[in-house]
């Protein structure tokens, strides 16, 4: 390597007769197996004879690194033999230096623990000394370091780490956190707006003037890691009557009906539609028969609505206000006057894809991404048991029993645990996304969670996502595209290749026969039976 390495014979032989020969070779060779250049490897074997010359490096000691920088001072101003040779002087000779004997003799073992290096998840995470010096001397190391080990324990990569890390120091630099002890909402917002704007020519390259994913980026980083400091000001919300009457509704459904939280949810979405309709003309004492009317019958109530979507928030007022009148926060009789809109029974049957369009939908997850086969193993979850979206963000590790092949469900609704036999294939999905896309650094016992950290249990927004973004392109003619429009499909199935409601009301969860025998108005195999009957003499 040498003879290639240095032509003359003269510089060649300094090199062979310098120490630590075989140690300086295998550095050398470390570089060229990673594909660098001849004339850095040339480099690179003068700077480590200069090392070894001005550190006076023969055999084993620990060098520190006061010893380096000194050391790379001298040989900067060493005018002889610079493999550099530009100046009497070289700055950038100087700091060459000092890296490759940091890197050099930390690969021996030989050099003395950096002081930048005490804080392992910084080491972890940068792997240039300036780029850790420089986040090692920056305000509110332990705050920042606090926030990185929460990213790290939910399973960051050091990418996202060191991305975070790089934010943390510009919401320091641009909120100028060292002076002020607690921060407004409306002060990141500015600062976002300034880090967003600011010029091109960083680490974060851009070729315009102003990036909203950069300012949205800042933001939730600032909100998060202020927030977790507690040195966040949220903005005072008065609590006005509403919130107040509320706020103990849902205590009532809590505690004295036993409603679910999804339930509770639900109708206070509808009530606070309402108040918001009510307080712009009056309080709920004021109340009357006409304000009801006003409200039940507002564009922004019923715009959009199916006649039965309109009964179930009629029916969340009327409950709501028998509630009230209870408690005498309005006038007596109001719930009653709200007359319910007429809605016949079994009117339209379930919006969903045909089995045919199911089978194209499973199609579309064939692939090893790990988007892919987690969609895959929610997707046949909820067509080929059915289950309701909730039923399958609650599943948990525990839930899915290998050794007798069985899943067992807890019911959304009825509260009760129900247990399944695990087919092969929808085992075979569910398994492949435990071994090949789950993220196993994660402490959540959710099946089906985030891929990014933080991990943690998919919401019933995300699985929407997930079910809609796959169906829509397949441009079917559907009301709703959501998960519940799978379990119409397994319901369909099952009815059309003839099993009883009874067997298919247990299979759904539902507590009545009433809820399955809308499906009977899909069950075109007994249908088309009836359609063919011939009455011969019966006329």
């Amino acid at each position: 390597m040498w003879d290639q390495l240095i032509k003359r014979s003269f510089y060649r032989q300094r090199h062979l007769d310098a120490p630590l020969l075989h140690e300086r070779l295998a550095y050398i060779q470390d570089w060229a197996d990673q594909g660098k250049a001849l004339n850095t490897l040339k480099d690179t074997a003068n700077y480590l004879l200069r090392i070894v010359e001005f550190l006076h490096l023969d055999t084993y000691r620990t060098i520190t690194l006061e010893e380096i920088e000194n050391a790379a001072n001298d040989w900067g101003r060493y005018q002889y033999n610079h493999p550099q040779k530009r100046a009497p002087f070289s700055k950038s000779g100087e700091e060459h230096f000092t890296w490759y004997a940091i890197d050099w003799l930390k690969k021996l073992g030989w050099l003395e623990p950096l002081p930048e290096e005490q804080i392992p998840l910084f080491s972890k995470i940068f792997e240039r000394r300036h780029a850790l010096k420089s986040h090692v001397n920056a305000p509110l190391l332990e705050e920042r370091l606090k926030y990185l080990q929460y990213w790290s324990d939910n399973g960051a990569t050091l990418s996202t780490l060191r991305f975070i890390a790089h934010y943390l120091l510009a919401i320091i630099d641009y909120l100028k956190l060292q002076k002020k002890e607690v921060i407004t909402l409306k002060e990141i917002q500015k600062a976002a707006d300034k880090w967003s704007k600011r010029s091109t020519g960083n680490i974060y390259m851009r070729h315009q003037d102003f990036s909203k994913t950069a300012m949205m980026r800042f933001k939730s980083v600032a909100i998060e890691w202020l927030d977790m400091l507690g040195r966040l000001e949220y903005p005072k919300i008065e609590a006005t009557t509403s919130v107040k009457l509320i706020a103990q509704y849902i205590d009532y459904m809590n505690q004295e009906k036993g409603l679910s939280n999804t339930t509770i949810k639900g109708q206070i979405c509808t009530l606070k539609k309402f108040f918001k309709c009510v307080e712009e003309n009056c309080s709920l004492h004021q109340l009357s028969v006409l304000d009801i009317d006003k409200v039940l019958t507002h564009k922004q109530w019923i715009n959009g609505c199916c006649r039965r979507t309109i009964q179930a928030q009629a029916s969340t007022v009327r409950v709501f206000l028998t509630y009230a009148e209870e408690k005498a926060l309005c006038q007596k009789g109001l719930a009653k006057s709200i007359k319910m809109a007429r809605v016949y029974k079994h009117d339209t049957p379930p919006s969903c894809p045909t089995w045919d369009d199911v089978k194209r939908l499973l199609e579309s997850t064939q692939g090893m991404h790990p988007t892919d086969i987690r969609d895959r193993a929610i997707i046949m979850l909820l067509s080929v048991y059915g289950l309701r979206c909730g039923e399958v963000k609650k599943l948990r590790l525990e839930d899915l029993d290998w050794e007798n092949e069985v899943l067992y469900v807890r019911r959304e609704k009825n509260v009760k645990s129900q247990k399944f036999p695990l087919s092969q294939t929808v085992g075979n999905a569910i398994l492949n996304y435990l071994q090949n896309a789950r993220p196993n650094n994660c402490h959540c016992r959710e099946i089906f969670i985030t891929r990014r950290a933080p991990h943690r249990p998919l919401s019933s927004a995300a699985f929407f996502q997930i079910v809609s973004k796959r169906l829509k392109p397949l441009e079917i003619n559907l009301k709703h595209f959501g998960p519940h429009s799978l379990r119409h499909a397994c319901a369909t199935r099952l009815i059309n290749e003839g099993i009883s409601l009874k067997e298919i009301s247990d299979h759904l969860g539902h507590n009545s026969l009433e809820s399955t025998r809308i499906y009977a108005k899909v069950d075109l195999t007994n249908l088309r039976k009836v359609a063919d009957f011939e009455i011969g003499d019966l006329i």
